[in-house]
Protein backbone atom coordinates (compact mmCIF):
# COMPACT_ATOMS: atom_id res chain seq x y z
CA UNK A 1 0.00 0.00 0.00
CA UNK A 2 1.22 3.60 -0.97
CA UNK A 3 1.92 5.43 2.11
CA UNK A 4 -0.49 8.34 2.59
CA UNK A 5 1.25 12.03 3.06
CA UNK A 6 1.33 13.39 7.02
CA UNK A 7 -0.65 16.15 7.58
CA UNK A 8 0.83 19.06 9.11
CA UNK A 9 0.39 18.95 12.76
CA UNK A 10 1.49 22.72 12.83
CA UNK A 11 -0.93 24.07 10.68
CA UNK A 12 -3.63 22.11 12.06
CA UNK A 13 -3.12 23.61 15.81
CA UNK A 14 -3.78 27.20 14.07
CA UNK A 15 -6.36 26.10 12.41
CA UNK A 16 -8.34 24.99 15.57
CA UNK A 17 -7.49 28.18 17.41
CA UNK A 18 -9.56 29.75 14.65
CA UNK A 19 -11.98 27.47 14.26
CA UNK A 20 -12.56 28.10 18.11
CA UNK A 21 -12.52 31.45 17.83
CA UNK A 22 -15.85 31.36 15.85
CA UNK A 23 -19.10 31.26 18.56
CA UNK A 24 -21.24 29.30 16.57
CA UNK A 25 -23.79 28.05 19.48
CA UNK A 26 -26.60 30.10 18.58
CA UNK A 27 -27.80 29.12 15.13
CA UNK A 28 -24.85 31.25 14.15
CA UNK A 29 -22.41 28.99 11.91
CA UNK A 30 -22.32 31.26 8.58
CA UNK A 31 -19.13 33.02 9.27
CA UNK A 32 -16.86 29.86 10.57
CA UNK A 33 -18.43 28.20 7.21
CA UNK A 34 -17.46 31.56 5.20
CA UNK A 35 -13.77 31.29 6.68
CA UNK A 36 -13.72 27.34 5.85
CA UNK A 37 -15.19 27.66 2.66
CA UNK A 38 -12.47 30.58 1.75
CA UNK A 39 -9.29 29.04 3.51
CA UNK A 40 -10.29 25.59 1.36
CA UNK A 41 -10.41 27.38 -2.09
CA UNK A 42 -7.25 28.94 -1.46
CA UNK A 43 -5.81 25.88 -1.15
CA UNK A 44 -6.90 24.71 -4.68
CA UNK A 45 -10.15 22.77 -3.29
CA UNK A 46 -13.76 23.18 -5.21
CA UNK A 47 -16.13 23.96 -2.32
CA UNK A 48 -19.64 23.53 -2.02
CA UNK A 49 -21.20 25.96 0.34
CA UNK A 50 -25.04 25.66 -0.06
CA UNK A 51 -27.47 27.68 2.65
CA UNK A 52 -29.55 24.91 4.35
CA UNK A 53 -31.39 27.63 5.95
CA UNK A 54 -30.37 31.52 5.07
CA UNK A 55 -26.97 32.24 6.74
CA UNK A 56 -26.51 28.76 8.01
CA UNK A 57 -24.30 26.47 5.31
CA UNK A 58 -22.83 22.97 4.65
CA UNK A 59 -19.15 23.21 3.75
CA UNK A 60 -18.57 20.41 1.47
CA UNK A 61 -15.43 19.02 -0.63
CA UNK A 62 -14.47 16.24 -2.56
CA UNK A 63 -10.95 15.44 -2.80
CA UNK A 64 -10.83 12.82 -6.09
CA UNK A 65 -9.07 9.66 -5.61
CA UNK A 66 -7.18 7.89 -8.43
CA UNK A 67 -10.35 6.19 -9.19
CA UNK A 68 -13.24 8.02 -8.56
CA UNK A 69 -15.50 4.43 -8.95
CA UNK A 70 -13.91 3.08 -5.62
CA UNK A 71 -16.63 3.76 -2.75
CA UNK A 72 -15.77 7.29 -1.16
CA UNK A 73 -15.00 7.78 2.04
CA UNK A 74 -17.24 10.44 3.80
CA UNK A 75 -15.46 12.39 7.21
CA UNK A 76 -18.02 14.32 8.83
CA UNK A 77 -18.09 17.35 11.11
CA UNK A 78 -20.81 19.61 12.68
CA UNK A 79 -20.20 23.49 13.09
CA UNK A 80 -22.36 24.19 15.78
CA UNK A 81 -20.22 23.70 19.19
CA UNK A 82 -22.64 24.64 22.52
CA UNK A 83 -20.51 25.46 25.38
CA UNK A 84 -20.67 25.81 29.08
CA UNK A 85 -21.28 29.90 29.12
CA UNK A 86 -19.59 30.29 33.06
CA UNK A 87 -16.50 29.89 34.80
CA UNK A 88 -14.19 30.20 32.42
CA UNK A 89 -10.62 30.48 33.32
CA UNK A 90 -9.98 32.79 30.15
CA UNK A 91 -11.94 34.32 27.04
CA UNK A 92 -13.20 30.66 25.70
CA UNK A 93 -13.09 32.27 22.04
CA UNK A 94 -9.34 33.10 22.83
CA UNK A 95 -8.16 29.17 22.40
CA UNK A 96 -5.36 28.88 24.43
CA UNK A 97 -2.40 26.12 24.50
CA UNK A 98 -1.14 24.75 27.61
CA UNK A 99 1.03 21.42 27.39
CA UNK A 100 -1.08 19.15 25.50
CA UNK A 101 -4.24 20.75 26.01
CA UNK A 102 -5.52 23.25 23.59
CA UNK A 103 -8.48 24.92 25.49
CA UNK A 104 -11.67 27.01 24.38
CA UNK A 105 -15.59 27.04 23.53
CA UNK A 106 -16.24 23.63 22.18
CA UNK A 107 -12.97 22.67 21.72
CA UNK A 108 -14.12 18.77 22.27
CA UNK A 109 -18.01 19.00 20.57
CA UNK A 110 -16.73 19.44 18.18
CA UNK A 111 -14.12 22.46 17.20
CA UNK A 112 -10.92 19.95 17.22
CA UNK A 113 -12.35 17.03 15.46
CA UNK A 114 -13.77 19.32 12.93
CA UNK A 115 -10.06 20.96 12.18
CA UNK A 116 -9.06 17.32 12.32
CA UNK A 117 -11.11 16.54 9.75
CA UNK A 118 -10.52 19.46 7.70
CA UNK A 119 -6.75 18.78 8.20
CA UNK A 120 -7.39 15.52 6.52
CA UNK A 121 -9.11 16.79 3.58
CA UNK A 122 -5.82 19.44 3.10
CA UNK A 123 -3.60 17.14 3.56
CA UNK A 124 -5.67 14.62 0.79
CA UNK A 125 -5.47 17.40 -2.15
CA UNK A 126 -1.87 17.39 -2.16
CA UNK A 127 -1.45 13.64 -1.84
CA UNK A 128 -1.98 12.39 -6.08
CA UNK A 129 -1.79 8.09 -4.73
CA UNK A 130 -5.29 9.18 -2.72
CA UNK A 131 -7.11 5.83 -3.88
CA UNK A 132 -10.91 7.01 -3.23
CA UNK A 133 -12.64 10.12 -3.31
CA UNK A 134 -12.63 12.00 0.53
CA UNK A 135 -15.27 14.21 1.10
CA UNK A 136 -15.68 16.45 3.80
CA UNK A 137 -19.10 16.96 4.91
CA UNK A 138 -18.88 19.89 7.47
CA UNK A 139 -22.49 20.54 8.57
CA UNK A 140 -24.80 23.05 10.32
CA UNK A 141 -27.23 22.75 12.95
CA UNK A 142 -26.20 18.96 14.00
CA UNK A 143 -27.86 19.22 17.54
CA UNK A 144 -30.24 16.13 18.15
CA UNK A 145 -31.89 16.16 14.66
CA UNK A 146 -29.08 16.53 12.37
CA UNK A 147 -30.40 18.99 10.07
CA UNK A 148 -27.14 20.03 8.04
CA UNK A 149 -26.20 16.00 7.51
CA UNK A 150 -29.80 14.96 6.91
CA UNK A 151 -30.17 17.99 3.98
CA UNK A 152 -26.48 17.20 2.51
CA UNK A 153 -27.12 13.54 2.24
CA UNK A 154 -30.34 13.75 0.62
CA UNK A 155 -29.26 16.09 -2.03
CA UNK A 156 -26.20 14.51 -3.14
CA UNK A 157 -25.39 11.44 -1.18
CA UNK A 158 -22.87 9.47 -1.25
CA UNK A 159 -25.54 6.69 -1.26
CA UNK A 160 -22.93 3.87 -0.80
CA UNK A 161 -19.60 4.08 0.71
CA UNK A 162 -18.38 4.46 4.18
CA UNK A 163 -18.43 7.07 6.83
CA UNK A 164 -17.02 8.10 9.78
CA UNK A 165 -17.91 10.73 11.87
CA UNK A 166 -15.47 13.04 14.25
CA UNK A 167 -17.75 13.46 17.48
CA UNK A 168 -15.37 13.05 20.56
CA UNK A 169 -15.23 9.20 21.25
CA UNK A 170 -11.79 10.22 23.22
CA UNK A 171 -9.97 8.05 20.24
CA UNK A 172 -12.07 4.89 20.50
CA UNK A 173 -14.38 3.80 18.34
CA UNK A 174 -18.25 3.51 18.44
CA UNK A 175 -20.48 1.27 16.30
CA UNK A 176 -23.85 1.80 18.18
CA UNK A 177 -25.56 4.05 19.86
CA UNK A 178 -28.98 5.30 21.05
CA UNK A 179 -31.59 8.22 19.84
CA UNK A 180 -33.42 10.71 21.61
CA UNK A 181 -36.65 12.49 21.57
CA UNK A 182 -36.85 15.92 23.40
CA UNK A 183 -40.07 16.84 24.41
CA UNK A 184 -41.65 19.83 25.93
CA UNK A 185 -44.38 19.89 28.34
CA UNK A 186 -46.56 22.85 29.22
CA UNK A 187 -49.28 22.99 31.96
CA UNK A 188 -51.76 25.77 32.30
CA UNK A 189 -53.59 26.72 35.60
CA UNK A 190 -54.89 30.19 36.56
CA UNK A 191 -53.50 33.42 38.01
CA UNK A 192 -54.85 34.78 41.26
CA UNK A 193 -52.92 37.05 43.11
CA UNK A 194 -51.80 36.02 47.14
CA UNK A 195 -55.03 37.84 48.60
CA UNK A 196 -57.25 35.52 46.18
CA UNK A 197 -55.03 32.08 46.51
CA UNK A 198 -58.51 30.08 46.56
CA UNK A 199 -59.95 31.54 43.24
CA UNK A 200 -56.09 30.55 41.06
CA UNK A 201 -55.10 26.91 39.74
CA UNK A 202 -51.81 26.64 40.44
CA UNK A 203 -49.92 25.31 37.02
CA UNK A 204 -46.03 25.69 39.09
CA UNK A 205 -46.90 23.16 41.45
CA UNK A 206 -49.24 20.84 38.83
CA UNK A 207 -45.73 20.72 36.86
CA UNK A 208 -43.20 20.10 39.97
CA UNK A 209 -45.64 17.08 40.78
CA UNK A 210 -44.89 15.67 36.66
CA UNK A 211 -41.32 16.93 37.08
CA UNK A 212 -41.30 14.41 40.27
CA UNK A 213 -42.26 11.53 38.22
CA UNK A 214 -40.77 11.66 35.21
CA UNK A 215 -37.70 9.98 36.60
CA UNK A 216 -39.76 7.18 37.49
CA UNK A 217 -41.29 6.98 34.04
CA UNK A 218 -42.37 3.82 32.06
CA UNK A 219 -40.67 4.07 28.32
CA UNK A 220 -41.85 0.90 26.25
CA UNK A 221 -39.16 -0.80 25.04
CA UNK A 222 -37.16 -3.88 24.47
CA UNK A 223 -33.73 -4.56 26.04
CA UNK A 224 -30.80 -4.26 23.60
CA UNK A 225 -27.17 -6.39 23.56
CA UNK A 226 -25.36 -3.38 23.73
CA UNK A 227 -27.24 -0.39 24.75
CA UNK A 228 -27.41 -1.83 28.46
CA UNK A 229 -27.81 1.39 30.16
CA UNK A 230 -30.89 3.07 27.72
CA UNK A 231 -33.35 4.37 27.97
CA UNK A 232 -32.87 7.22 30.26
CA UNK A 233 -34.81 10.56 30.62
CA UNK A 234 -34.08 13.88 31.97
CA UNK A 235 -36.05 17.37 32.64
CA UNK A 236 -33.02 19.84 32.17
CA UNK A 237 -35.24 22.65 32.34
CA UNK A 238 -38.22 24.12 34.72
CA UNK A 239 -40.38 27.12 34.05
CA UNK A 240 -42.86 28.89 35.86
CA UNK A 241 -45.31 32.08 37.12
CA UNK A 242 -44.98 35.56 36.33
CA UNK A 243 -44.29 37.17 39.94
CA UNK A 244 -43.79 36.44 44.02
CA UNK A 245 -47.16 37.08 44.32
CA UNK A 246 -49.41 35.80 41.81
CA UNK A 247 -50.33 31.90 41.58
CA UNK A 248 -48.56 30.42 38.36
CA UNK A 249 -50.93 30.61 35.44
CA UNK A 250 -48.43 28.55 33.48
CA UNK A 251 -45.57 26.44 33.78
CA UNK A 252 -43.26 24.38 31.29
CA UNK A 253 -40.43 21.98 31.24
CA UNK A 254 -37.95 20.52 28.57
CA UNK A 255 -36.81 16.91 28.73
CA UNK A 256 -34.63 14.37 26.54
CA UNK A 257 -35.27 10.65 26.04
CA UNK A 258 -32.55 9.05 24.79
CA UNK A 259 -34.05 5.76 23.46
CA UNK A 260 -33.22 2.46 22.35
CA UNK A 261 -33.92 1.42 18.61
CA UNK A 262 -37.18 -0.04 18.58
CA UNK A 263 -38.62 3.16 20.43
CA UNK A 264 -40.43 5.97 18.30
CA UNK A 265 -41.90 9.30 18.92
CA UNK A 266 -45.05 7.55 18.78
CA UNK A 267 -44.43 5.00 21.91
CA UNK A 268 -42.35 8.45 23.69
CA UNK A 269 -45.01 10.55 22.99
CA UNK A 270 -47.82 7.97 24.78
CA UNK A 271 -45.86 7.09 27.72
CA UNK A 272 -45.34 10.87 28.52
CA UNK A 273 -49.36 11.12 28.12
CA UNK A 274 -49.98 8.30 30.21
CA UNK A 275 -47.71 10.00 33.22
CA UNK A 276 -49.69 13.55 32.69
CA UNK A 277 -52.99 11.64 32.80
CA UNK A 278 -52.33 9.81 35.93
CA UNK A 279 -50.79 12.43 37.84
CA UNK A 280 -52.75 15.50 36.57
CA UNK A 281 -54.57 17.94 38.65
CA UNK A 282 -58.07 19.24 38.28
CA UNK A 283 -58.42 22.84 36.97
CA UNK A 284 -55.30 22.02 35.01
CA UNK A 285 -54.80 21.68 31.11
CA UNK A 286 -51.38 19.87 30.04
CA UNK A 287 -49.87 19.70 26.25
CA UNK A 288 -47.12 17.68 24.86
CA UNK A 289 -45.30 18.71 22.07
CA UNK A 290 -42.16 16.53 20.90
CA UNK A 291 -39.60 19.05 19.78
CA UNK A 292 -36.90 16.85 18.12
CA UNK A 293 -36.48 13.60 17.21
CA UNK A 294 -33.45 11.16 15.89
CA UNK A 295 -33.10 7.34 15.31
CA UNK A 296 -30.50 5.49 17.07
CA UNK A 297 -27.06 3.84 15.36
CA UNK A 298 -27.14 0.30 15.03
CA UNK A 299 -24.10 -0.81 13.12
CA UNK A 300 -21.93 -3.81 13.13
CA UNK A 301 -18.86 -4.37 15.71
CA UNK A 302 -17.44 -6.40 12.64
CA UNK A 303 -17.08 -4.45 9.49
CA UNK A 304 -15.08 -3.20 6.53
CA UNK A 305 -15.08 -0.02 8.00
CA UNK A 306 -14.28 -1.14 11.46
CA UNK A 307 -11.03 -2.93 9.96
CA UNK A 308 -9.28 -0.30 8.12
CA UNK A 309 -10.29 2.57 10.90
CA UNK A 310 -8.46 -0.23 13.39
CA UNK A 311 -5.84 -0.89 10.80
CA UNK A 312 -5.37 3.11 10.54
CA UNK A 313 -5.32 3.68 14.10
CA UNK A 314 -2.45 1.00 14.66
CA UNK A 315 -0.06 2.35 12.04
CA UNK A 316 -0.38 5.77 13.28
CA UNK A 317 -0.83 4.96 17.20
CA UNK A 318 1.09 1.38 17.51
CA UNK A 319 -1.56 0.12 19.93
CA UNK A 320 -5.39 -1.28 19.15
CA UNK A 321 -8.40 1.17 18.89
CA UNK A 322 -11.06 0.65 21.81
CA UNK A 323 -14.01 -0.50 20.92
CA UNK A 324 -16.42 1.33 23.05
CA UNK A 325 -20.25 0.33 24.18
CA UNK A 326 -20.20 1.84 27.58
CA UNK A 327 -21.72 4.83 28.78
CA UNK A 328 -21.23 8.31 27.66
CA UNK A 329 -21.33 6.92 24.08
CA UNK A 330 -24.43 4.98 24.78
CA UNK A 331 -26.47 8.40 25.05
CA UNK A 332 -24.54 10.14 22.11
CA UNK A 333 -26.48 11.05 19.20
CA UNK A 334 -24.59 11.59 15.76
CA UNK A 335 -25.17 11.79 12.11
CA UNK A 336 -24.01 8.63 11.64
CA UNK A 337 -27.65 7.56 12.29
CA UNK A 338 -28.62 9.59 9.01
CA UNK A 339 -25.18 8.05 7.03
CA UNK A 340 -26.15 4.51 7.74
CA UNK A 341 -29.90 5.15 7.16
CA UNK A 342 -28.86 6.17 3.41
CA UNK A 343 -26.56 2.76 2.90
CA UNK A 344 -23.08 4.41 4.34
CA UNK A 345 -21.52 1.71 6.45
CA UNK A 346 -20.51 4.14 9.24
CA UNK A 347 -18.72 4.48 12.51
CA UNK A 348 -18.28 7.43 15.45
CA UNK A 349 -14.29 8.00 16.23
CA UNK A 350 -13.11 11.49 16.78
CA UNK A 351 -10.57 13.00 19.57
CA UNK A 352 -12.10 14.78 22.79
CA UNK A 353 -13.60 13.74 25.99
CA UNK A 354 -16.37 15.87 26.40
CA UNK A 355 -17.96 16.57 29.57
CA UNK A 356 -19.75 20.05 29.06
CA UNK A 357 -17.86 21.70 31.37
CA UNK A 358 -15.69 25.03 31.94
CA UNK A 359 -12.19 25.32 30.16
CA UNK A 360 -13.20 22.58 27.47
CA UNK A 361 -9.95 21.11 26.44
CA UNK A 362 -8.79 18.60 23.70
CA UNK A 363 -5.77 16.54 22.73
CA UNK A 364 -3.50 18.36 20.33
CA UNK A 365 -1.50 15.33 19.95
CA UNK A 366 -4.96 13.26 19.96
CA UNK A 367 -6.05 16.11 17.09
CA UNK A 368 -3.06 15.36 14.83
CA UNK A 369 -3.30 11.90 15.10
CA UNK A 370 -7.10 11.60 14.29
CA UNK A 371 -6.55 13.81 11.57
CA UNK A 372 -4.09 10.72 10.06
CA UNK A 373 -5.64 8.51 10.81
CA UNK A 374 -9.09 9.80 8.62
CA UNK A 375 -6.44 10.18 5.92
CA UNK A 376 -5.21 6.42 6.26
CA UNK A 377 -8.51 4.66 6.36
CA UNK A 378 -9.24 6.22 3.13
CA UNK A 379 -6.15 3.93 1.81
CA UNK A 380 -6.72 1.11 4.06
CA UNK A 381 -10.40 0.29 2.71
CA UNK A 382 -10.09 -1.91 0.08
CA UNK A 383 -10.51 -1.56 -3.40
CA UNK A 384 -13.22 -2.95 -5.17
Amino acid sequence: MTNPVQVNRESLLSLAKDVISYQTDRDNEGALAQYLADRLRSNGLQVHDEDVVAGRPNVIVRVPGRDSSQLPLVINAHMDGAYHLGGWSRDPLEGWVEGDKLFGAAASDMKGGLASMVSAIESAATDRTLPRDLILHAVMHHDTVGLGAKYVLASEGPFEGFGICGEPTNMGVVYTHGGAVKFKITVTGKASHISRIEDGVDALSAAVAIYSKIPQIKLTHKNHEVLTDLPRVLVGVLNGGIAAGCIAPEASMLGDVRTLPDMTRETVYDDLKKLVDEFAVDGCTYKIKLTAVQKSFVGKKESTLMTALGNSYKKVRGSEIEVITKMPTQAFVTDTADMSAIGLEALVFGPGDWKYLPDEFISIKDMGDAAQIYLNTAYELPLR
